[in-house]
């Protein structure tokens, strides 16, 4: 398993949902519920990376990104990779937990021509606990 940084592009748009801590509801008949939480770490965030007319060859890099992911790999992002143009404490919340959270691929990339050598592409990752 390794951790492959994303190309160094920087996004026009960004979409962050914090995860949540796992959980279990139990409903009885009579509609009382119980809540089972399990562990205090929040999984399933997910990160959407949106870059608006950028060169074709811009798309290409993360369309080789993508297809180098294998199996356990993982995406990495830094400053220079992914999230540049974003302050230093939403950068730091968005990598909260980095020691254990890792971000992979949640769909393929999508890829919208704009017009000839411009095109647009949307990343969707999702955050997940290794290790742990």
């Amino acid at each position: 398993m390794a951790e492959i940084f994303f190309p160094e592009i920087t996004p026009t748009a960004r979409q962050y949902t914090p995860g949540k801590q796992p959980e279990t509801v139990f409903q009885s008949q009579n509609g009382s519920t119980v809540l089972v939480q399990f562990g205090g770490q929040f999984v399933n965030s997910e990160l959407v990376l949106q870059f608006a007319n950028i060169s074709d060859e811009q798309a290409v890099e993360i369309l080789r990104h993508y297809e180098s992911i294998n199996g356990g790999d993982t995406v990495k992002f830094k400053n220079a990779h992914g999230l540049r143009g974003m302050s230093e404490n939403l950068r730091a919340a968005i990598q909260k937990g980095d020691d254990l959270l890792r971000y992979r691929y949640k769909q393929p990339p999508v890829v919208t021509s704009v017009y000839p050598g411009v095109s647009s592409v949307s990343c969707s990752f999702i955050g997940v606990l290794e290790g742990a």
